[in-house]
């Protein structure tokens, strides 16, 4: 019995996930060049404050420690984001899988539109930076309201110690500086996904 209620979550969250790629089908064939990054249309940190939209390649540990964590970070970049950055402020993001699970847990669908951070955006792109846990049967009424009430998960500020480039990607070693940081750094260990996409920005000495 267990087995098969397994399967049958399995197929409901596979039907999901392909539900939310059908919705959101008719934005990407409006913009070609997001085929990669569904549903993502509006940015919610904006360039004019220094973020990015960057695909995530790599993460390795190198040292810890009780003084902090030292690890190497790879980021896709065709520009010169990087170059004698001093810190990295990195927005943790919540996978696809992961608000797929979290719409089917609330009967809900992934591409209709909520106000959220003063703009009207598909209510996945919403559910990507903010902390996603079980709060029981929300009314999708009162979604919009609803968001109003969550903060985005800690960004993580990291100090640079040093930087490459390799070709279009940026390899970068970086050090904790704070339990914020050290919040965002465990994420990055244990929940970012190769080639999704990250919020992320650089500021230089």
């Amino acid at each position: 019995m267990f087995r098969r209620n397994a399967l049958l979550f399995s197929n409901t969250m596979l039907r999901k996930v392909f539900g939310l790629v059908a919705e959101c089908l008719p934005s990407l064939q409006r913009d070609p060049t997001a085929i990669q990054q569904p549903c993502q249309q509006h940015r919610l940190f904006p360039t004019d404050a220094g973020w990015y939209h960057l695909r995530f390649l790599d993460f390795r540990c190198l040292n810890e420690c009780h003084l902090g964590y030292e690890f190497e970070i790879t980021l896709e970049s065709e520009q010169n984001h990087f170059n004698s950055a001093s810190i990295l402020e990195v927005q943790p993001q919540n996978s696809y899988s992961k608000i797929a699970l979290w719409l089917t847990q609330q009967h809900l669908t992934g591409c209709q539109a909520v106000r959220f951070k003063s703009q009207l955006v598909p209510l996945c792109q919403a559910l990507a930076s903010i902390e996603l846990i079980n709060t029981g049967q929300i009314a999708i009424t009162k979604l919009s309201e609803w968001l109003t009430r969550q903060g985005t998960m800690p960004k993580g500020r990291f100090t640079v110690l040093k930087t490459l480039q390799h070709g279009n990607s940026f390899i970068m070693h970086c050090q904790t500086t704070d339990c914020l940081s050290r919040a965002c750094y465990h994420w990055l260990q244990q929940q970012a996904i190769r080639y999704q996409l990250l919020y992320v920005r650089a500021e230089r000495h």
